[in-house]
């Protein structure tokens, strides 16, 4: 009887299709693949919300790519006519959002272009954070997270700071409001252009300089990279004006060290420059999460 008894344990044990102990994923942890055709004589669009940052095809039976000058926009075709296995694809985008897709050969493919703002539009509201990835830049945040924070200073439009700007050649470049969350700084600036001459934006730039070196020298400066933008626009129209958020990551300045905030124009000589001491830090307003919603 113990034989027979070890015996059936083993079969049983072995029978598993992991060969050992495990459970089953439930259906509300899975994320479901869209159903996605794809042909070797018609190209297959598919238009996300925010750039693209990684792709994987399931099998050199696919090729992909994004469309040139168009971050969010992917190319997909079958690598070979009539192929005849299932196969699959999986994007992420800048803004968290994770996609993937089952994906079969068609000839003629029902949907070429595929708009997935609209497809995912109902599970984001009922399960926002469910398909997020996390990024090493962003820390223990959601890049949707960062993004609804962005998106609700500039809705608001609050004014608060009035002490630091530049006003010159007709421009004006000032810091309407900084704040912090979890580590994460967000700048909200406003550019105006008083003059009738349009004026376009070649970059904009972050540095942490010496104050004893400012004329002096370049090589105490360090450059920051913003890690998120919102509403960044790139021309700022004769007698228009323009807000955007920065997102920066963890940032303290010691006594002897500022901040500069400069923007340049394309082509022209009206750059404009603010600058942020030490001090200034503690104008930083505290996001309350509780006042924001998905």
């Amino acid at each position: 009887m113990i034989g027979n008894s070890g015996n059936a344990q083993e079969k049983e044990v072995s029978s598993d299709l992991f060969r050992g102990w495990s459970q089953p994923f439930l259906y509300e942890q899975m994320i479901v693949p869209y159903g996605l055709e794809v042909s070797f004589h018609k190209t297959t669009h598919l238009l996300f919300k925010s750039p693209i940052r990684y792709v994987d095809l399931g099998s050199n039976d696919l090729i992909a790519g994004k469309a040139k000058q168009a971050e969010n926009v992917l190319r997909v075709k079958a690598n070979k006519a009539n192929f005849n296995q299932e196969t699959n694809l999986t994007v992420i985008c800048d803004d968290g959002s994770f996609y993937t897709f089952n994906v079969k050969y068609a000839d003629e493919p029902e949907k070429l272009n595929i708009d997935m703002n609209e497809a995912v539009l109902q599970e984001n509201r009922k399960q926002p954070n469910k398909q997020t990835v996390f990024f090493e830049e962003l820390g223990n945040e959601s890049p949707r997270w960062v993004d609804l924070v962005m998106q609700s200073i500039y809705d608001e439009n609050q004014t608060e700071i009035r002490h630091i700007g530049s006003k010159q050649s007709g421009m004006q470049f000032r810091l309407k409001g900084l704040y912090t969350e979890n580590g994460l700084l967000y700048f909200h600036t406003e550019l105006k252009n008083r003059t009738k001459v349009p004026f376009e934006i070649d970059f904009i730039s972050f540095k942490v300089v010496d104050k004893k070196q400012l004329k002096q020298t370049a090589m105490q400066e360090k450059q920051i990279q913003p890690l998120r933008m919102y509403h960044f626009v790139n021309q700022i129209k004769g007698k228009g004006k323009e807000r955007s958020v920065f997102c920066l990551g963890k940032l303290t300045l010691p006594d002897d060290k500022i901040l500069e905030v400069s923007v340049f124009e394309k082509n022209g000589g009206r750059h404009q420059s603010f600058r942020l001491e030490s001090k200034d830090w503690e104008q930083a307003e505290i996001i309350n999460k509780t006042q924001l919603r998905w």
